[in-house]
């Protein structure tokens, strides 16, 4: 099991590829069976070839911050965070708490993100 601080520089490592809309990092993080579920009531994402197009299409409009601690408990971490999405009219943001859980080799088995978009709004 990855230790908590592996799994605290995966969150960071993560949150620093999806500001970058650098997808194939992203991808790179998780684990081949893993799942997706943002937000979280959405449609659950499975395995890195739904990834591949859910995070081309998302990361290059995000920018996020981690905004408090990564809490880890067992193979698993939640982090709160606010995320700036940019489209052609407007920026808009979100406050988020990302949860993933870990497999043994410090890959991400699940994400979800819990946000609403009726939450978005104009300014942080």
């Amino acid at each position: 099991m990855p230790t908590p601080d592996e799994i605290r520089n995966v969150m960071q490592s993560y949150i620093k590829a999806l500001s970058a809309g650098d997808v194939e990092s992203i991808l790179d993080l998780y684990a081949d069976e893993c799942t997706v579920e943002d937000p979280v009531g959405g449609t659950i994402l499975r395995g890195r070839e739904s990834l591949q197009s859910f995070y081309s299409a998302t990361a290059p409009a995000l920018y996020v911050e981690i905004t408090g601690p990564i809490c880890v408990a067992s193979n698993q971490c939640a982090a709160p965070l606010v995320a700036e999405l940019t489209t052609p009219d407007a920026k808009m943001y979100a406050d988020v708490i990302d949860v993933m859980s870990f497999n043994d080799a410090g890959k991400i088995t699940s994400m979800r993100a819990y946000w609403s978009p009726a939450e978005l709004r104009p300014t942080r």
